[in-house]
């Protein structure tokens, strides 16, 4: 199935004046993953994995002057690093064994990979893409592409996905529950105007609790 409405575009104009920190931009949901009629361009379809796709009770060890803080996926989006500060994501290296998934946004990657048209690649800032891969294809028998960028900083994502620009890609929809990662993304429309691109601001993990 493809992903994208040929109307999509024009959705999407009526709510990036109004983006804003925390919001769930549900109407474009409606919309993003709907078939088109005709295949007319490469297509993209990349997903952030934690608080994306799944609530995964791991946390981010914060270490400085010798004091210890954790913080979990949905803090650690929109922590501000302090001077000194130096992060341990030991946790993440590990197999999932505990985690809600989002089912939403699960419903639009199974969508997204059984297009043989379409790309579909899970981009996440942990350094070891395997524990995704596995908790994906063992509960959901999804065998999907990850692709671990080692780093929280935005424009690691941001240069993995100009490099499919390059390589051709000209339709492509990015979902991140990250607002720094969203921005960042979203600046490369001005860069590549001839790409279709739609950014996601998903936050549907704030509402789950273990």
């Amino acid at each position: 199935m493809d992903i994208l409405n040929q109307y999509f575009g024009e959705a999407m104009q009526q709510y990036r004046p109004k983006f804003e920190l925390g919001k769930v931009y549900s109407n474009p949901y409606v919309t993003a993953f709907n078939k088109l009629n005709e295949v007319k361009s490469k297509k993209l379809r990349i997903f952030d994995f934690d608080d994306t796709l799944a609530k995964v009770k791991s946390n981010i060890i914060v270490k400085n002057n010798g004091k210890e803080t954790t913080l979990t996926p949905a803090e650690f989006a929109v922590y501000n690093p302090k001077k000194g500060d130096v992060f341990d994501f030991k946790e993440f290296n590990e197999i999932i064994k505990t985690a809600i998934p989002i089912k939403s946004n699960l419903k639009l990657l199974k969508q997204a990979a059984q297009d043989p048209m379409t790309k579909t690649t899970i981009l996440t800032a942990r350094l070891l893409g395997f524990p995704v891969k596995y908790y994906l294809k063992k509960n959901f028998r999804l065998d999907v592409y990850v692709v671990a960028v080692g780093g929280a900083d935005p424009n690691l994502k941001v240069k993995y996905i100009e490099k499919e620009i390059k390589k051709g890609y000209t339709d492509i929809v990015f979902i991140d529950d990250s607002y720094k990662n969203v921005k960042a993304v979203e600046a490369l429309q001005a860069k590549y105007p001839e790409v279709d691109l739609k950014v996601i601001h998903t936050t549907e993990a704030e509402h789950l609790n273990f």
